[in-house]
């Protein structure tokens, strides 16, 4: 059977060419028929050149404006270039006056004018040279033993004296905390405030530094007692006396630095924002930026680029750009179109020369192109309205003559690929070069339906979705395979006649979908007998139970099927055997023919179960690696240990009965007893092993395999078998 399948394959494998032959003849007019005339591929795409072509030339109009673009780029680097010298003359301007607050707080103490012990003339000194510096926010000590005394502007309206003590007796501190209200002239006291405190000045960065580098230096810093707002501080060692007396920190709000940001013009609607070496804000005029610098937060370009625009163009082109804040030592300016809304921005970058800082200046090419553009629209109109009706007959004519007509082909092939032929229709296109590419496809698709009735499509489709080459080779695996067998078939080709190839398709129909639905491969069909494996090409964890249950779902509808039929042939039945193992499975054969099968000695094994099945009268035999591995999903009886023809080593053979769920225990106690004569026939007690098979005939009625064994047990009755004799059944043909 299997030579007369292959002579059938060979004979469409050297038919096809000649099918493909008639295509092409049938796509270049060959059977005689006048083709209509069709626009060349060529011509159409010579077309869409022209009018590409069209449209390129309307950049030329552009080119009038790259001077006017210059200029404007020099417009905006000189606007920057004031915005960075406003920054660094307020920043540099507030910097020196902290360090000459802080030098003078010095040497009052150093002078001996007052000492920092003088809470009275201390506070007074503090009031007054905070009320005279409108730009500074704090003027501080920090004592050794963690005591903390300073001057804080509130607002503009309330200056705070903060001091704060520690009890060395009790480790615990208190903060005092006395409010003022200056006015012209004078300052008044208005209230005071008591409460613990957990304040340490040694355990500050301000201090920390002042004591490690032991000179004037610059520290981000944000907690302090009863605030916690983000500012720059500079603080050094007070010595009197050749002794370590305090910590001098006078520092400065961002916020201020913010504020100042806020009254500079940045073009029409630009922006200015002072970076750190991190990329957070130090400054912006972005007014919640101000408000987390107040609660002493790091405002980010995140955060904050959620509401404001123009700092997410600064963070898009940071990341865009890969820029290192820390490496930049000079101006860098871009005009730069971003993400965020597509615009067009100038952006500059230019370092402060303090920290590493770097400011940038965000202002939208449109503050200053307005007019530009507004001339360019009015020149560009008329030129538009043509370039719009060129490019929409363009994209037209290029989707109705190429892009659908491909598209619809592209979509052809991929059920070509799938072979789902029959979703294969020959399509119409006024290009003669697609008109017979759609021809030769569904010539091509004929060919494939008629030779894909001699080849497995699930595998193919399979193969093809997962990579596998069509060429020699395998691997070995794990698998199961089934062999099935119609029991006398022979018998009943010759009552039946030419009247058998209905009912074999029938039961070959009932086998496949079966195996199918139970996720096997069909290998081949062998006449009345159909070879098919699971776990391989799509793996399968539950290949041996999946086997099993298409076995006995076969076997179902089988029976379900034949049960309608009146004919003397009738019903059919199956035999099976299954067998699990480590097999070679891939695409065995030579380079011209080729096929996906398994091979090896469990899949022999598995082909001789099916014939054991006559010898002991059952229908559905599986190996002991099948029983393993199917584990309590099966239902069983455990038949013989017998030795395959080919083998002299015994394999427990086991008959199915059904699958775990679907066959209550108690209609199986027969098996208990079965197996229990079983295991007395291998311990050579035959008259309680016949008693064990009696009781199994009698709960199941009649069980030929039991008689059997009850035949073997009389004969050794009368004749014990020799001495070395095992339980092992040889067994002598196929």
């Amino acid at each position: 059977m299997s030579e007369s399948v292959d002579d059938v394959v060979r004979e469409v494998s050297l038919a096809r060419p000649a099918g493909v032959l008639t295509a092409n003849a049938e796509a270049r007019g060959g059977l005689g028929k006048k083709q209509p005339h069709k626009l060349g591929l060529r011509s159409a795409l010579t077309a869409l050149v022209l009018a590409t072509v069209t449209l390129t030339a309307l950049l030329i109009h552009l080119f009038w404006s790259y001077t006017a673009r210059l200029n404007v780029a020099d417009v905006v680097g000189q606007l920057n270039r004031q915005i960075v010298s406003s920054i660094q003359h307020e920043l540099h301007g507030v910097l020196d006056d902290a360090s000459a607050m802080q030098e003078a707080v010095r040497s009052i103490f150093f002078q001996g004018t007052i000492k920092t012990a003088d809470e009275g003339k201390r506070e007074f000194v503090f009031l007054a040279l905070l009320r005279s510096q409108p730009s500074l926010s704090w003027i501080s000590l920090g004592f050794p033993d963690g005591g903390f005394f300073g001057s804080r502007k509130a607002s503009d309206s309330e200056i705070d004296m903060i001091e704060v003590k520690w009890d060395p007796a009790t480790h615990t501190a208190r903060q005092r905390t006395d409010y003022y209200t200056p006015e012209v002239g004078d300052i008044i006291f208005n209230n005071r405030e008591f409460e613990p405190s957990t304040y340490d000045a040694t355990a500050q960065s301000w201090y920390r530094r002042a004591i490690e580098e032991k000179e004037p230096g610059w520290t981000r810093v944000s907690n302090f007692p009863g605030s916690n707002r983000q500012a720059i501080g500079t603080s050094t060692p007070l010595v009197v006396n050749n002794q370590f007396v305090a910590v001098i920190n006078v520092v400065i709000d961002l916020a201020r630095l913010s504020q100042f940001l806020s009254s500079l013009q940045v073009g029409k609607s630009g922006t200015v924002v002072v970076l750190d070496r991190d990329g957070n804000i130090v400054a912006s005029p972005d007014a919640s930026a101000i408000d987390q610098q107040q609660d002493g937060k790091i405002p980010n370009l995140r955060t904050l680029g959620q509401n404001n625009k123009l700092l997410r163009v600064v963070g898009d082109y940071l990341g865009r750009r890969n820029a290192d804040l820390t490496a930049f030592s000079e101006t860098r300016q871009a005009e730069f179109t971003t993400a965020v809304d597509g615009g067009t921005y100038f952006v500059t970058l230019a370092p402060l020369q303090f920290d590493d800082w770097v400011v940038a200046t965000i202002i939208p090419a449109s503050d200053f192109l307005a007019t530009i553009d507004r001339n360019a629209r009015l020149l560009l109109v008329a030129l538009g309205i043509l370039t719009l009706l060129i490019a929409a007959v363009a994209i037209l004519f290029a989707n109705r003559l190429i892009g659908g007509p491909l598209l619809r082909i592209a979509g052809q092939l991929k059920h070509i690929e799938s072979f789902e032929l029959d979703n294969i229709a020959q399509l119409s296109s006024p290009l003669r070069e697609l008109d017979n590419l759609s021809a030769a496809l569904t010539q091509m698709s004929r060919g494939l339906a008629s030779f894909q009735r001699y080849i497995p499509t699930a595998l193919v489709r399979t193969l093809v979705a997962r990579g596998v080459e069509a060429r020699p080779g395998g691997h070995q695996q794990v698998l199961t395979v089934l062999f099935t067998d119609v029991v006398g078939f022979t018998g009943i080709s010759e009552r039946l006649g030419d009247r058998i190839v209905p009912v074999l398709s029938e039961y070959l129909e009932i086998a496949s979908a079966a195996i199918a639905n139970h996720h096997g491969t069909i290998d081949k069909f062998i006449g009345d007998a159909v070879m098919a494996f699971w776990g391989a090409p799509t793996p399968d964890e539950r290949h041996a139970i999946d086997a099993c249950a298409a076995a006995l779902d076969c076997q179902r509808q089988l029976r379900r099927q034949c049960a309608g039929h009146q004919d003397e042939a009738l019903p059919l039945r199956i035999r099976v055997g299954i067998n699990t193992g480590r097999m070679l499975v891939g695409n065995i054969g030579s380079t011209e023919r080729l096929s996906y099968t398994v091979i090896g000695d469990a899949v022999n094994v598995a082909s001789r179960l099916e014939a054991v099945n006559k010898r002991y009268g059952t229908e559905i035999l599986i190996g002991e690696d099948t029983r393993r591995a199917a584990g309590n999903a099966i239902l069983v009886r455990r038949l013989d240990t017998v030795a395959v023809y080919g083998r002299s080593q015994g394999l427990a053979v086991y008959e199915l009965l059904g699958m775990g769920h679907h066959v209550s225990a108690e209609s199986l106690e027969w098996v208990v007893s079965y197996e229990a004569g079983l295991d007395a026939y291998a311990r050579r007690h035959w008259a309680a092993a016949i008693g064990f098979f009696n009781a199994a005939i009698a709960a199941r009625g009649s069980d030929y395999p039991s008689e059997i064994f009850i035949e073997r047990c009389r004969k050794y009755l009368e004749s014990e078998p020799p001495e070395d004799w095992t339980a092992l059944s040889i067994l002598g043909e196929k």
